[in-house]
């Protein structure tokens, strides 16, 4: 959670962020991101930023939240909608990718609670092709791409009669479950599952060499090689706030490709990226304004007043208090320090009352 809870964070300021998985087939991947279990320690980072993000805001009640999930994966080149209600028959299969990786027709779901998202993420997961191959029991033999859209405005603490257009915030969470590389002497891939592993490595080769040329700093950046980079587009080296969880074999006969998986990952850190808040006018109809209203909301929006009032009033008084304070301290520097010298005063009382008297009166005319 050490990687997803940063960009989760920026995501709720309205900064769109990615949080992709990147490594050869077998290396705990899907395992690290999607795992869900009923002990929290043992669940992915999927998971876990769904929980989160739920947590956070039930505790901001200053704001109002709409958060919804989409899920795609890319296929044999092809995009397909993980969430469509009639996917096995074919339905929602090769979608569109419009620039800045926005899918056409792809179905958005309102989520109220993380029960809501997380048993959509599982229908999106059961949709995700797997097979078996000599390296792996369960292999991804497709790209997936989990989606988070989250919209944040504040919370009208005032009746509205009427709609009114309001300033909020929206920002795009992608988890992406990049299929695994692989050879095909390793993996024994044949016929459909040779298909798919040269489909999935031509992919790769596309996002490795979009990753080089954004870390050289190239004017062009061949983007539209493939229907992945196409989808990633905007979501790495653009307004985005992108995480890389590399994933490696620790075995000693796949040096190789950790070497090419970690020479990988070296590159993709040169890439710059200039993350921006996302904002937009939206109309907000009379009833949502009205719903805005609930006991707790309103009673927190007068507390959030009452507090800013006193915070005006402290401020003011502080303010007040060190300019009296900076007054005295000026008056102080005026009078005579041996005015206020008790030994000596004493000692001259006893001597030359008259002339303490006179010390003392030049003193008091000081501070006037």
């Amino acid at each position: 959670m050490q990687i997803g809870l940063p960009v989760l964070r920026e995501a709720l300021r309205g900064i769109n962020g990615t949080i992709l998985a990147y490594g050869q087939t077998g290396s705990g991947k899907t395992h690290s991101l999607l795992h869900q279990s009923a002990k929290g320690e043992e669940a992915g980072l999927l998971p876990r930023l769904v929980a989160s993000l739920f947590l956070m805001i039930s505790q901001d009640v200053a704001n109002v939240y709409d958060v919804e999930a989409a899920a795609v994966q890319v296929y044999n080149e092809q995009v397909d909608d993980l969430l469509n209600p009639d996917h096995q028959n074919g339905q929602g299969n090769n979608l569109n990718v419009r620039d800045g990786g926005i899918v056409t027709g792809l179905n958005w779901i309102r989520c109220m609670k993380p029960d809501e998202m997380l048993e959509a993420f599982t229908r999106a997961r059961a949709n995700v092709v797997y097979a078996e191959t000599k390296m792996n029991k369960a292999s991804s033999r497709s790209h997936a791409i989990f989606q988070l859209r989250i919209s944040k405005r504040e919370r009208v603490f005032e009746a509205a009669k009427t709609g009114q257009k309001v300033e909020c915030t929206i920002a795009r969470l992608n988890v992406v479950d990049l299929a695994g590389s692989e050879r095909v002497k390793k993996s024994g891939s044949e016929g459909m599952r040779f298909q798919e592993a040269t489909n999935i490595n031509r992919s790769l080769l596309a996002f490795g060499n979009v990753v080089s040329a954004l870390a050289a700093r190239k004017s062009h950046v061949p983007l539209r090689d493939s229907k992945l980079t196409r989808i990633l587009d905007g979501s790495i080296g653009g307004n985005c706030r992108t995480c890389l969880l590399v994933c490696v074999n620790s075995a000693f006969e796949h040096v190789g490709e950790t070497l090419n998986t970690l020479e990988f990952a070296s590159r993709a850190m040169r890439v710059e990226v200039d993350a921006k808040v996302n904002t937009a006018l939206v109309e907000v109809s009379a009833k949502n304004l009205l719903a805005d209203l609930n006991p707790e909301a309103h009673e927190f929006g007068k507390k959030v007043m009452a507090d800013k009032k006193e915070i005006e009033a402290l401020r003011k008084q502080s303010a007040e208090a060190a300019e009296q304070a900076k007054k005295e301290a000026e008056k102080r520097e005026k009078v005579p320090l041996r005015a206020f010298r008790m030994p000596s005063l004493l000692k001259a009382m006893a001597s030359n009352p008259t002339a303490v008297a006179s010390n003392l009166m030049a003193a008091a005319s000081n501070l006037e």
